[in-house]
């Protein structure tokens, strides 16, 4: 499992739950997986624009999470609004490339 990253302006106030225009026009959020991000940023942000990631967890979604094949490869698209508590951190766009791509699961031999 992996994490997904949203881009945002840096100033937009995040809703409880977020739900971007994208939903409403298209019927899904766009995401982008951990090495993507900055591509994303690049092609559909003006050049020099104040972003921030959304770190989203994917096991906190109640929505449905399907890849659509684009030609920089599988893009996940969250078909309902992120609730707050998904969105693990906001992060700003040069941290990006340090964030985890991968999910870990906590190890369930040591859970009491």
């Amino acid at each position: 499992m992996r994490w997904l990253y949203h881009l945002v302006p840096a100033d937009l106030a995040l809703d409880d739950p977020y739900a971007p225009a994208s939903l409403a026009v298209e019927g899904f959020v766009h995401a982008s997986y951990q090495g993507a991000v900055r591509e994303s940023a690049r092609l559909h942000f003006p050049s020099g624009a104040a972003l921030h990631v959304l770190q989203i967890d994917p096991r906190r979604l109640a929505a449905r999470i399907e890849e659509a094949e684009t030609p920089r490869g599988p893009m996940p698209h969250v078909f309902g609004p992120i609730p707050r508590d998904a969105v693990a951190a906001g992060l700003p766009l040069d941290a990006v490339d340090e964030a985890p791509d991968v999910v870990e699961e906590p190890d369930r031999a040591h859970r009491s």
